[in-house]
């Protein structure tokens, strides 16, 4: 007997579309066909060229022509599609640079991911100027069933409203960084760093749509005509995605889009009056940059980048989420936008997103690090929340904190899409053991977000290769089972410094205390500490600011510290930089000590100027509050603080410094991360050996009783600190090993 089986790919291969009646002037030259440019296949991108589309203007402008295809599954499902207009290009490498070059003739193609096996129906309909929709053609495909090792399908967020998980039911837990654009290199450079994360068990990249690199709709003439080459790249980023088991974050614009006059970057990121296409400078409808968030003209503009974005990259399982900004609030300081135009478009564009995408991915948007703004994550259809942490103070407790606010309040997940112990580099100057960069890593995870923290500093990453900090927490993290099952953050017990002095330690010699100081402007802290000790100089910075603010400042505060003087201790203070006239004041229990001008020079367009001002004071001996203040028009930044001969005490009601522990809970298992109080970022973080902490017990209930495992893990080489066992019966009860550092433990019940 002859064989007339057709198999799916044979029986792809044959289709054929028969069109239907179209207005005279739109008849296409031949009978539209889609010609399929892969096979179909569970969980796999299926495309095809759409060939015999009559021509517009514009084909990229639905109101010109919108062709959609209606996907109708075998379990009875309806999925309608964008199709797309798309170029295609080659690329190689040229001293050094990558060079793009178009091959053939731009056409229309489509896009889909089969999520099921079987019978598939497709019908294809196109709207023409406004008219239709026009029924072209109709035609079947089958899908084999077939095996698929590991997770697969749309990420989704998972029934305890903490974690991801996809459509197949399995959790989803992120390791990853952001990898927003690349220089000369182009996707050459993402070819490298994806091999690269993937080796160290990272799965998750955020990327910018921008115009130094990969904008779509970002320059001056791609209004509603979006950029082929950006687009392209892309494609070969999203390749290399599924290629290396990444999950990608897109997101659309960063705020420098919708600046004119922000002085930060250098100047270098008002794209608003150079670049941005919705700006009437280049023919948009936007007279200012709030226009684009009030105009119906303009989000109808924006809602037709979202389809043709939709149509081309939705199909992905590796999409993680749609992020509409990048830190948009960065501009409400110095611009015209108004802060609820932003709000109220959000509240409108987030559904409208969701209506467009028929896959159902997940949507968000991102705020200035430091910044809390709970109407954003308010809002229905952003579905979680997100938190940049820069220089944050004592940053893994910090993260934990922000996380287990988030979750409670707006019962969504939560993500720290960046983090940096600085907002200006990778930092390793001041970090160079990588403390602060690992506290912020395993502060993600142990809190209870997403995933891991999300590091901006994705080109030193690769280059000053910071992979194996990511190898080892993936190889503990899988010894622990974290990417299955349920999880709970450990309740935390950490109280703040008492803000008193206690008795003075008998014997102890007097010290000069380097005072630690927050960098980063945009935190809001008390600014009031009680400096005990060398230990709580160095830990100062979780209360003071190297920023000195004047008043109508809403952060202004006065800089206080309890103190106790010794016989001849000395304030000793540098400041850099002001940008105002500055007026230092220096009190003692509320009596003026010192006072000096700090006047502004020098060019005042720049957000500051340099100055070269330094001060000493004498200060009385006894228990004392010294108070900084700044009295002149604007903030002035101090370098150094430094108060010598102060006598050590104890705290108020003999608190000390503790360990400070984050951890998950499962019935039968924990991940336990501790930190030494000597090494709570930044304290100490130039000393390669702090002090270690000796004899230590950690507690804490949660864990069916039993006899269990505990494995420590030394957080920065991965080795095997510590095995041994404890019995639980209500609380557990863990002897820490000795350490200095940071360590993270494994406990699992033996069964």
């Amino acid at each position: 007997m002859i064989d007339t089986m057709i198999t799916p790919r044979r029986f792809f291969r044959t289709l054929t579309f028969v069109a239907f009646a179209l207005p005279a002037n739109m008849l296409p030259a031949k009978d539209m066909t889609l010609a399929p440019l892969t096979d179909p296949a569970m969980w796999q991108r299926m495309e095809y060229r759409i060939d015999g589309v009559p021509s517009v203007d514009n084909p990229f402008d639905p109101d010109q022509i919108g062709i959609d295809a209606t996907f109708t599954a075998p379990s009875g499902g309806v999925m309608v599609v964008p199709a797309f207009w798309y170029q295609a290009y080659e690329r190689e490498l040229v001293d050094g640079a990558e060079k793009l070059r178009a091959v053939g003739n731009p056409e229309w193609r489509l896009r889909f991911t089969p999520s099921e096996a079987g019978h598939y129906r497709v019908a294809v309909a196109a709207v023409f100027a406004g008219k239709g929709p026009q029924a072209l053609a109709e035609a079947a495909f089958d899908v084999a069933p077939r095996e698929i090792a590991g997770r697969h399908g749309w990420v989704r967020i998972g029934p305890d409203a903490r974690y991801f998980e996809t459509s197949d039911g399995r959790p989803l837990r992120l390791i990853g960084e952001n990898v927003c654009w690349a220089a000369e290199r182009g996707t050459y450079d993402f070819d490298d760093w994806f091999s690269g994360m993937e080796a160290a068990g990272e799965n998750y990249a955020r990327l910018w749509l921008d115009p130094w690199f990969m904008g779509i709709e970002h320059k001056p003439d791609s209004l509603n005509n979006y950029q082929m080459d950006g687009a392209w790249k892309l494609d070969h980023i999203f390749d290399l995605a599924a290629k290396h088991g990444i999950y990608l974050m897109i997101c659309f614009d960063h705020h420098g889009m919708y600046q004119t006059d922000d002085k930060g970057w250098g100047g270098t990121n008002n794209f608003w009056d150079t670049d941005n296409p919705y700006s009437k400078t280049f023919g948009g409808p936007c007279a200012d940059a709030d226009e684009f968030f009030t105009s119906a003209v303009a989000r109808k503009l924006y809602e037709k980048r979202l389809r043709y974005l939709v149509a081309r990259y939705a199909y992905s399982p590796n999409l993680q989420s749609w992020q509409f900004f990048n830190e948009i609030d960065n501009i409400y300081r110095q611009s015209v936008i108004v802060p609820e135009h932003v709000l109220a478009w959000h509240k409108y564009m987030a559904p409208a997103l969701k209506r467009i995408d028929p896959f159902g991915h997940l949507v968000t948007t991102s705020l200035t690090g430091g910044s809390i703004r709970d109407e954003y994550w308010q809002i229905p259809d952003i579905d979680f929340s997100m938190y940049h942490s820069y220089a944050d103070p004592a940053p893994g407790r910090k993260v934990a904190q922000v996380a287990d606010r988030y979750v409670r309040e707006f019962k969504k997940p939560f993500m720290v899409g960046e983090y940096g112990t600085s907002a200006y580099s990778l930092n390793l100057e001041r970090d160079p053991y990588l403390r602060g960069f690992r506290q912020l890593l395993w502060s993600g995870v142990a809190s209870g977000s997403v995933g891991t923290s999300m590091s901006w500093w994705w080109e030193d990453i690769h280059s000053q290769d910071v992979y194996p900090v990511y190898s080892t927490l993936r190889k503990v993290l899988d010894e622990a089972g974290w990417q299955e099952g349920a999880w709970t953050p450990i309740a935390s017990d950490w109280t703040p410094p008492p803000l008193e002095l206690g008795e003075p330690v008998a014997g102890a010699e007097p010290f000069s205390a380097d005072i630690a100081l927050n960098d980063f402007r945009r935190i809001a802290l008390g600014c009031e500490a009680a400096i005990a000790s060398p230990l709580a100089a160095a830990r100062a910075s979780e209360a003071l600011q190297t920023y000195v603010r004047a008043p109508g400042d809403p952060l202004c505060r006065p800089m206080r510290m309890h103190v106790l003087a010794g016989k001849g201790a000395v304030l000793s203070a540098k400041a850099d930089s002001v940008a105002g006239d500055a007026e230092m004041v220096v009190r003692v229990d509320g009596a003026e000590l010192f006072r000096t001008a700090v006047p502004r020079t020098g060019d005042l367009s720049a957000i500051s100027s340099p100055v070269d001002e330094s001060f000493s004071i004498p200060l009385p001996e006894g228990r004392h509050v010294v108070e900084i203040t700044n009295e002149g028009a604007d903030w002035i930044h101090l370098k150094s603080l430094r108060i010598a001969n102060l006598l050590p005490t104890a705290f108020a009601g003999g608190w000390t410094f503790k360990p400070e522990i984050l951890g998950l809970l499962g019935p039968d298992r924990a991940v336990i991360y501790i930190v030494s109080p000597d090494a709570v970022y930044p304290a100490n973080a130039l000393t390669y050996n702090p002090p270690p902490v000796k004899g230590a017990k950690l507690r804490f209930a949660g864990l069916k009783g039993g006899e269990y495992s505990v494995r420590w893990f030394d957080t920065a080489t991965g080795d095997l600190v510590a095995d041994c066992r404890a019995s639980v019966d209500g609380e557990a009860t863990l002897d820490v090993p000795d350490f200095n550092d940071d360590l993270v433990a494994v406990v699992r019940r033996v069964e």
